[in-house]
Protein backbone atom coordinates (compact mmCIF):
# COMPACT_ATOMS: atom_id res chain seq x y z
CA UNK A 1 0.00 0.00 0.00
CA UNK A 2 1.41 3.39 -1.01
CA UNK A 3 1.18 5.96 1.75
CA UNK A 4 1.58 9.71 1.60
CA UNK A 5 4.53 9.55 4.00
CA UNK A 6 6.37 7.17 1.68
CA UNK A 7 6.49 9.87 -0.97
CA UNK A 8 7.09 13.04 1.06
CA UNK A 9 9.95 14.06 -1.18
CA UNK A 10 7.52 14.05 -4.11
CA UNK A 11 4.98 16.36 -2.45
CA UNK A 12 4.96 19.20 -4.94
CA UNK A 13 2.05 20.84 -3.14
CA UNK A 14 4.06 20.93 0.08
CA UNK A 15 6.94 22.53 -1.81
CA UNK A 16 4.63 25.17 -3.27
CA UNK A 17 3.14 25.93 0.15
CA UNK A 18 6.66 26.34 1.55
CA UNK A 19 7.55 28.84 -1.20
CA UNK A 20 4.32 30.76 -0.66
CA UNK A 21 5.04 30.97 3.04
CA UNK A 22 8.46 32.40 2.31
CA UNK A 23 6.94 34.97 -0.05
CA UNK A 24 4.35 36.00 2.53
CA UNK A 25 7.09 36.58 5.10
CA UNK A 26 9.07 38.50 2.49
CA UNK A 27 6.09 40.74 1.79
CA UNK A 28 5.60 41.49 5.48
CA UNK A 29 9.25 42.47 5.80
CA UNK A 30 9.55 44.43 2.53
CA UNK A 31 6.05 45.71 1.83
CA UNK A 32 6.46 45.68 -2.00
CA UNK A 33 3.23 44.20 -3.34
CA UNK A 34 4.15 44.36 -7.06
CA UNK A 35 7.42 42.52 -6.64
CA UNK A 36 5.71 40.01 -4.37
CA UNK A 37 3.09 39.30 -7.06
CA UNK A 38 5.79 38.72 -9.65
CA UNK A 39 7.58 36.32 -7.35
CA UNK A 40 4.35 34.51 -6.61
CA UNK A 41 3.53 34.16 -10.33
CA UNK A 42 6.95 32.62 -10.94
CA UNK A 43 6.57 30.15 -8.10
CA UNK A 44 3.03 29.23 -9.15
CA UNK A 45 4.21 28.54 -12.71
CA UNK A 46 7.05 26.45 -11.32
CA UNK A 47 4.56 24.54 -9.18
CA UNK A 48 2.29 23.80 -12.15
CA UNK A 49 5.23 22.70 -14.27
CA UNK A 50 6.56 20.37 -11.61
CA UNK A 51 3.09 18.98 -11.00
CA UNK A 52 2.65 18.21 -14.71
CA UNK A 53 6.08 16.58 -14.84
CA UNK A 54 5.48 14.51 -11.73
CA UNK A 55 2.04 13.16 -12.68
CA UNK A 56 2.10 9.45 -13.52
CA UNK A 57 0.52 8.36 -16.78
CA UNK A 58 0.38 5.05 -18.67
CA UNK A 59 3.83 5.37 -20.23
CA UNK A 60 5.34 6.24 -16.84
CA UNK A 61 4.52 2.82 -15.39
CA UNK A 62 4.75 0.61 -18.50
CA UNK A 63 7.69 1.17 -20.85
CA UNK A 64 7.73 -0.38 -24.32
CA UNK A 65 11.29 -0.44 -25.62
CA UNK A 66 12.24 0.29 -29.23
CA UNK A 67 13.26 -2.41 -31.65
CA UNK A 68 16.95 -2.02 -32.54
CA UNK A 69 17.92 -0.21 -35.71
CA UNK A 70 20.20 -3.05 -36.79
CA UNK A 71 20.31 -6.72 -35.90
CA UNK A 72 23.31 -7.74 -33.78
CA UNK A 73 24.14 -4.17 -32.81
CA UNK A 74 21.77 -2.87 -30.19
CA UNK A 75 21.57 -1.16 -26.83
CA UNK A 76 18.78 -3.24 -25.34
CA UNK A 77 19.45 -5.27 -22.20
CA UNK A 78 20.20 -8.99 -22.52
CA UNK A 79 20.15 -11.80 -19.98
CA UNK A 80 23.85 -11.33 -19.18
CA UNK A 81 23.51 -7.58 -18.67
CA UNK A 82 24.79 -6.85 -15.14
CA UNK A 83 22.00 -6.08 -12.72
CA UNK A 84 21.57 -6.08 -8.97
CA UNK A 85 23.92 -8.76 -7.69
CA UNK A 86 24.59 -10.41 -11.06
CA UNK A 87 23.07 -10.88 -14.52
CA UNK A 88 19.48 -9.78 -15.03
CA UNK A 89 18.52 -13.37 -15.83
CA UNK A 90 20.60 -16.43 -14.96
CA UNK A 91 21.59 -18.15 -18.25
CA UNK A 92 21.41 -21.51 -16.45
CA UNK A 93 17.63 -21.08 -16.16
CA UNK A 94 17.32 -21.56 -19.91
CA UNK A 95 17.93 -25.27 -19.37
CA UNK A 96 14.80 -25.53 -17.20
CA UNK A 97 12.49 -23.19 -19.11
CA UNK A 98 10.89 -24.94 -22.13
CA UNK A 99 12.47 -23.99 -25.49
CA UNK A 100 10.78 -20.76 -26.53
CA UNK A 101 10.76 -21.72 -30.20
CA UNK A 102 11.57 -24.94 -32.10
CA UNK A 103 13.60 -23.10 -34.74
CA UNK A 104 16.27 -21.75 -32.38
CA UNK A 105 18.69 -23.60 -30.12
CA UNK A 106 18.78 -22.95 -26.39
CA UNK A 107 22.01 -21.00 -26.84
CA UNK A 108 20.60 -18.96 -29.72
CA UNK A 109 17.53 -18.06 -27.68
CA UNK A 110 19.66 -17.02 -24.71
CA UNK A 111 21.88 -14.90 -26.94
CA UNK A 112 18.99 -13.20 -28.72
CA UNK A 113 16.73 -12.47 -25.73
CA UNK A 114 16.29 -8.76 -25.09
CA UNK A 115 14.27 -6.70 -22.62
CA UNK A 116 11.36 -5.50 -24.74
CA UNK A 117 9.29 -3.91 -21.98
CA UNK A 118 9.55 -2.79 -18.36
CA UNK A 119 6.70 -2.42 -15.89
CA UNK A 120 6.53 -1.16 -12.31
CA UNK A 121 3.83 -2.00 -9.80
CA UNK A 122 3.30 -0.76 -6.24
CA UNK A 123 0.94 -3.61 -5.39
CA UNK A 124 1.23 -6.81 -7.43
CA UNK A 125 -1.38 -9.18 -5.94
CA UNK A 126 -0.46 -12.27 -3.99
CA UNK A 127 -2.63 -15.34 -3.32
CA UNK A 128 -3.14 -14.22 0.28
CA UNK A 129 -6.09 -11.82 0.42
CA UNK A 130 -5.25 -8.13 0.78
CA UNK A 131 -1.50 -8.60 0.39
CA UNK A 132 0.75 -7.49 -2.42
CA UNK A 133 4.33 -6.81 -3.49
CA UNK A 134 6.13 -3.82 -4.92
CA UNK A 135 7.82 -4.93 -8.13
CA UNK A 136 9.72 -4.10 -11.26
CA UNK A 137 9.11 -6.57 -14.10
CA UNK A 138 10.91 -7.21 -17.37
CA UNK A 139 9.43 -8.63 -20.57
CA UNK A 140 11.82 -10.52 -22.83
CA UNK A 141 11.57 -11.63 -26.47
CA UNK A 142 14.12 -13.22 -28.79
CA UNK A 143 15.18 -11.04 -31.71
CA UNK A 144 15.91 -12.28 -35.22
CA UNK A 145 16.66 -10.78 -38.64
CA UNK A 146 13.57 -10.26 -40.76
CA UNK A 147 12.85 -8.93 -44.25
CA UNK A 148 15.81 -6.90 -45.60
CA UNK A 149 17.61 -7.80 -42.35
CA UNK A 150 15.28 -5.60 -40.33
CA UNK A 151 14.99 -6.59 -36.70
CA UNK A 152 11.87 -8.49 -35.68
CA UNK A 153 10.78 -10.53 -32.68
CA UNK A 154 9.98 -14.19 -32.24
CA UNK A 155 6.39 -14.76 -31.08
CA UNK A 156 7.48 -16.02 -27.66
CA UNK A 157 8.38 -14.33 -24.40
CA UNK A 158 9.62 -14.49 -20.83
CA UNK A 159 8.39 -12.29 -17.99
CA UNK A 160 10.71 -11.86 -14.98
CA UNK A 161 9.53 -10.49 -11.62
CA UNK A 162 11.76 -8.61 -9.15
CA UNK A 163 10.42 -7.78 -5.69
CA UNK A 164 11.32 -4.43 -4.14
CA UNK A 165 11.28 -3.22 -0.55
CA UNK A 166 9.33 -0.09 0.31
CA UNK A 167 12.57 1.90 0.34
CA UNK A 168 13.66 0.42 -3.00
CA UNK A 169 10.36 1.26 -4.66
CA UNK A 170 10.43 4.80 -3.30
CA UNK A 171 13.94 5.20 -4.68
CA UNK A 172 12.92 3.71 -8.04
CA UNK A 173 10.01 6.11 -8.48
CA UNK A 174 12.26 9.05 -7.59
CA UNK A 175 14.83 7.92 -10.15
CA UNK A 176 12.18 7.51 -12.85
CA UNK A 177 10.63 10.92 -12.23
CA UNK A 178 14.07 12.56 -12.17
CA UNK A 179 14.96 10.80 -15.45
CA UNK A 180 11.71 12.00 -17.00
CA UNK A 181 12.23 15.60 -15.90
CA UNK A 182 15.89 15.66 -16.88
CA UNK A 183 15.11 14.47 -20.40
CA UNK A 184 11.95 16.60 -20.75
CA UNK A 185 9.84 13.56 -21.63
CA UNK A 186 6.13 14.28 -22.17
CA UNK A 187 3.73 11.42 -21.44
CA UNK A 188 0.59 13.18 -20.24
CA UNK A 189 -2.56 12.06 -22.03
CA UNK A 190 -0.80 9.64 -24.36
CA UNK A 191 -2.02 6.10 -25.02
CA UNK A 192 0.33 3.26 -24.15
CA UNK A 193 2.86 2.97 -26.98
CA UNK A 194 6.55 2.71 -27.80
CA UNK A 195 7.85 5.09 -25.17
CA UNK A 196 8.12 8.67 -26.46
CA UNK A 197 11.56 9.08 -24.87
CA UNK A 198 13.09 6.87 -27.57
CA UNK A 199 10.42 6.77 -30.26
CA UNK A 200 12.61 8.76 -32.69
CA UNK A 201 16.17 7.57 -32.02
CA UNK A 202 15.16 4.02 -31.09
CA UNK A 203 17.88 2.06 -29.28
CA UNK A 204 20.47 4.75 -30.08
CA UNK A 205 18.70 7.23 -27.83
CA UNK A 206 20.82 8.45 -24.89
CA UNK A 207 17.66 8.44 -22.79
CA UNK A 208 17.39 4.67 -23.30
CA UNK A 209 20.90 4.07 -21.99
CA UNK A 210 20.12 6.18 -18.94
CA UNK A 211 16.84 4.31 -18.40
CA UNK A 212 18.62 0.95 -18.66
CA UNK A 213 20.96 2.05 -15.89
CA UNK A 214 17.98 2.69 -13.62
CA UNK A 215 16.51 -0.75 -14.34
CA UNK A 216 19.82 -2.48 -13.66
CA UNK A 217 20.01 -0.74 -10.29
CA UNK A 218 16.82 -2.43 -9.09
CA UNK A 219 16.61 -5.79 -10.90
CA UNK A 220 18.90 -8.79 -10.58
CA UNK A 221 19.30 -12.26 -9.14
CA UNK A 222 19.08 -11.06 -5.54
CA UNK A 223 15.41 -10.06 -5.90
CA UNK A 224 14.21 -12.24 -8.80
CA UNK A 225 11.22 -14.25 -7.56
CA UNK A 226 9.29 -15.49 -10.59
CA UNK A 227 9.59 -16.20 -14.32
CA UNK A 228 6.69 -16.92 -16.65
CA UNK A 229 7.07 -18.25 -20.18
CA UNK A 230 5.01 -18.17 -23.36
CA UNK A 231 6.44 -20.51 -26.00
CA UNK A 232 5.44 -20.91 -29.64
CA UNK A 233 5.01 -24.23 -31.44
CA UNK A 234 3.76 -25.65 -34.74
CA UNK A 235 3.53 -23.15 -37.58
CA UNK A 236 3.11 -20.24 -35.20
CA UNK A 237 -0.42 -21.38 -34.34
CA UNK A 238 0.20 -23.12 -31.01
CA UNK A 239 1.32 -21.50 -27.74
CA UNK A 240 2.06 -22.89 -24.31
CA UNK A 241 2.25 -21.12 -20.95
CA UNK A 242 4.19 -22.01 -17.79
CA UNK A 243 5.33 -20.24 -14.65
CA UNK A 244 8.21 -20.79 -12.24
CA UNK A 245 8.94 -19.57 -8.74
CA UNK A 246 12.62 -18.87 -8.02
CA UNK A 247 13.61 -20.64 -4.80
CA UNK A 248 17.20 -20.91 -3.62
CA UNK A 249 18.45 -20.27 -7.12
CA UNK A 250 16.27 -23.00 -8.65
CA UNK A 251 13.09 -22.84 -10.74
CA UNK A 252 10.00 -24.56 -9.34
CA UNK A 253 6.87 -25.01 -11.47
CA UNK A 254 3.79 -23.05 -10.43
CA UNK A 255 0.14 -24.02 -10.70
CA UNK A 256 -1.89 -21.93 -13.15
CA UNK A 257 -5.00 -20.35 -11.56
CA UNK A 258 -8.47 -21.69 -12.50
CA UNK A 259 -7.07 -24.89 -14.06
CA UNK A 260 -4.78 -26.20 -11.26
CA UNK A 261 -2.18 -27.40 -13.79
CA UNK A 262 1.42 -26.39 -14.34
CA UNK A 263 0.98 -25.80 -18.10
CA UNK A 264 -1.71 -24.49 -20.40
CA UNK A 265 -1.94 -24.19 -24.19
CA UNK A 266 -3.87 -22.34 -26.86
CA UNK A 267 -4.19 -23.33 -30.53
CA UNK A 268 -5.80 -21.53 -33.46
CA UNK A 269 -5.36 -22.94 -36.97
CA UNK A 270 -7.13 -20.08 -38.76
CA UNK A 271 -5.87 -19.16 -42.25
CA UNK A 272 -6.07 -16.24 -42.78
CA UNK A 273 -5.80 -15.26 -39.14
CA UNK A 274 -8.90 -13.06 -38.98
CA UNK A 275 -11.08 -15.67 -37.26
CA UNK A 276 -10.84 -18.73 -35.01
CA UNK A 277 -10.65 -22.22 -36.47
CA UNK A 278 -10.28 -25.39 -34.41
CA UNK A 279 -9.36 -23.07 -31.57
CA UNK A 280 -8.88 -24.53 -28.12
CA UNK A 281 -7.60 -23.62 -24.68
CA UNK A 282 -6.32 -26.70 -22.88
CA UNK A 283 -7.05 -27.21 -20.09
CA UNK A 284 -9.88 -24.73 -20.34
CA UNK A 285 -11.35 -22.72 -17.51
CA UNK A 286 -15.07 -23.24 -17.05
CA UNK A 287 -17.91 -21.39 -15.37
CA UNK A 288 -19.46 -17.96 -15.80
CA UNK A 289 -16.19 -16.20 -16.64
CA UNK A 290 -15.12 -18.37 -19.58
CA UNK A 291 -15.39 -17.83 -23.34
CA UNK A 292 -14.51 -21.13 -24.97
CA UNK A 293 -17.19 -21.18 -27.69
CA UNK A 294 -16.26 -18.08 -29.64
CA UNK A 295 -12.61 -19.16 -29.92
CA UNK A 296 -13.49 -22.68 -31.07
CA UNK A 297 -14.89 -22.15 -34.55
CA UNK A 298 -15.98 -18.56 -35.01
CA UNK A 299 -17.61 -19.24 -38.40
CA UNK A 300 -20.38 -21.05 -36.54
CA UNK A 301 -20.89 -18.00 -34.32
CA UNK A 302 -21.62 -15.45 -37.04
CA UNK A 303 -25.37 -15.86 -36.58
CA UNK A 304 -27.55 -16.91 -33.67
CA UNK A 305 -26.27 -17.86 -30.20
CA UNK A 306 -27.00 -14.33 -28.97
CA UNK A 307 -27.40 -15.20 -25.29
CA UNK A 308 -24.30 -17.41 -25.29
CA UNK A 309 -22.13 -14.79 -26.99
CA UNK A 310 -23.36 -11.98 -24.77
CA UNK A 311 -22.36 -14.11 -21.80
CA UNK A 312 -18.93 -14.76 -23.32
CA UNK A 313 -18.39 -11.09 -24.17
CA UNK A 314 -19.26 -10.20 -20.59
CA UNK A 315 -16.62 -12.71 -19.45
CA UNK A 316 -14.07 -11.19 -21.82
CA UNK A 317 -14.69 -7.67 -20.48
CA UNK A 318 -14.23 -8.99 -16.97
CA UNK A 319 -10.99 -10.78 -17.96
CA UNK A 320 -9.65 -7.43 -19.17
CA UNK A 321 -10.71 -5.61 -16.00
CA UNK A 322 -8.10 -5.50 -13.18
CA UNK A 323 -10.94 -4.92 -10.72
CA UNK A 324 -12.44 -8.32 -11.59
CA UNK A 325 -9.37 -10.50 -12.08
CA UNK A 326 -5.64 -10.41 -11.42
CA UNK A 327 -2.74 -12.73 -12.30
CA UNK A 328 -3.37 -14.77 -9.17
CA UNK A 329 -6.94 -15.75 -10.12
CA UNK A 330 -7.00 -15.66 -13.95
CA UNK A 331 -5.51 -18.40 -16.12
CA UNK A 332 -2.78 -17.49 -18.61
CA UNK A 333 -4.45 -18.43 -21.90
CA UNK A 334 -7.77 -16.71 -21.17
CA UNK A 335 -5.94 -13.52 -20.28
CA UNK A 336 -3.92 -13.58 -23.52
CA UNK A 337 -6.78 -14.61 -25.82
CA UNK A 338 -9.37 -12.17 -24.44
CA UNK A 339 -8.49 -9.29 -26.74
CA UNK A 340 -8.63 -11.08 -30.13
CA UNK A 341 -11.84 -12.81 -29.02
CA UNK A 342 -13.42 -9.48 -28.08
CA UNK A 343 -12.27 -7.77 -31.28
CA UNK A 344 -13.73 -10.60 -33.40
CA UNK A 345 -17.09 -10.25 -31.65
CA UNK A 346 -17.07 -6.46 -32.00
CA UNK A 347 -16.33 -6.74 -35.73
CA UNK A 348 -18.69 -9.59 -36.56
CA UNK A 349 -21.58 -9.46 -34.06
CA UNK A 350 -22.74 -5.88 -33.85
CA UNK A 351 -26.21 -7.24 -33.11
CA UNK A 352 -25.23 -8.20 -29.56
CA UNK A 353 -25.95 -4.75 -28.10
CA UNK A 354 -22.22 -4.15 -27.70
CA UNK A 355 -22.51 -0.67 -26.22
CA UNK A 356 -24.72 -1.86 -23.38
CA UNK A 357 -22.32 -4.69 -22.56
CA UNK A 358 -19.37 -2.30 -22.65
CA UNK A 359 -21.12 0.24 -20.45
CA UNK A 360 -21.99 -2.40 -17.88
CA UNK A 361 -18.93 -4.63 -17.79
CA UNK A 362 -15.85 -3.02 -19.41
CA UNK A 363 -13.08 -1.33 -17.44
CA UNK A 364 -13.19 2.47 -17.51
CA UNK A 365 -10.82 5.14 -16.26
CA UNK A 366 -11.42 8.62 -17.72
CA UNK A 367 -8.13 9.94 -16.32
CA UNK A 368 -6.15 8.18 -19.07
CA UNK A 369 -6.29 7.47 -22.78
CA UNK A 370 -7.15 3.76 -22.83
CA UNK A 371 -7.18 3.48 -26.62
CA UNK A 372 -5.16 0.65 -28.12
CA UNK A 373 -2.65 1.68 -30.80
CA UNK A 374 -1.62 -1.87 -31.76
CA UNK A 375 -1.81 -1.94 -35.59
CA UNK A 376 -3.28 -5.42 -36.23
CA UNK A 377 -5.83 -6.12 -33.52
CA UNK A 378 -8.07 -8.21 -35.77
CA UNK A 379 -5.32 -10.85 -36.09
CA UNK A 380 -6.56 -13.73 -33.92
CA UNK A 381 -3.05 -15.19 -33.73
CA UNK A 382 -1.60 -12.16 -31.98
CA UNK A 383 -2.01 -12.97 -28.31
CA UNK A 384 0.97 -11.02 -27.03
CA UNK A 385 0.36 -9.01 -23.86
CA UNK A 386 3.06 -6.33 -24.04
CA UNK A 387 5.77 -6.45 -26.67
CA UNK A 388 6.03 -6.98 -30.40
CA UNK A 389 4.57 -9.27 -33.04
CA UNK A 390 7.30 -9.47 -35.66
CA UNK A 391 8.18 -5.76 -35.96
CA UNK A 392 4.91 -4.18 -34.83
CA UNK A 393 3.93 -3.22 -31.27
CA UNK A 394 1.43 -5.62 -29.72
CA UNK A 395 -0.28 -4.36 -26.57
CA UNK A 396 -3.26 -6.02 -24.93
CA UNK A 397 -6.15 -4.05 -23.49
CA UNK A 398 -5.56 -5.87 -20.22
CA UNK A 399 -2.05 -4.34 -19.93
CA UNK A 400 -3.42 -0.89 -20.78
CA UNK A 401 -6.04 -1.21 -18.05
CA UNK A 402 -3.52 -2.52 -15.52
CA UNK A 403 -1.24 0.41 -16.34
CA UNK A 404 -4.08 2.82 -15.62
CA UNK A 405 -4.60 1.20 -12.22
CA UNK A 406 -0.89 1.48 -11.38
CA UNK A 407 -0.77 5.12 -12.50
CA UNK A 408 -3.85 5.88 -10.43
CA UNK A 409 -2.24 4.36 -7.35
CA UNK A 410 0.95 6.36 -7.82
CA UNK A 411 -0.93 9.59 -8.44
CA UNK A 412 -2.46 9.38 -4.97
CA UNK A 413 0.73 11.03 -3.75
CA UNK A 414 -0.31 14.29 -5.40
CA UNK A 415 -3.57 14.57 -3.48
Amino acid sequence: MITRSAFNSFSIRSLARRFMGILLNWRIKNGNLRRMKAKFAFVFALFLGLQATAAWDLNDVSYLMPLPVRFGDDNLMGINTPGRGGPLLNPAFMGTIPPLTPVMSENDVATSLRVIAVRIDPCFPLPTPQSCQKQIRLVWQPLEPGFHNRVQTVDAALHSFYVLTDADFDSLTKDLMAWKARNKVETKGLPLQVHPAWAVQADKSPTLLEFNHIVRKYAGPVNLTRITAMVVRGAGDMWSFQGFEVRNGQLKLMKIPRVDRSAQAFVNFAVPSDHFERGLISPEATGEDSFNKVIGNSARMKVGNEDLLRKELRAIHRAEDPHSFNPENMDCASCHVAQPARVWLERNRTDLNLESLWNTHAYKNPAYDLSNVSPDQKNTQIIRAFGYFLENPAISQRVINESAEVATALNQILK
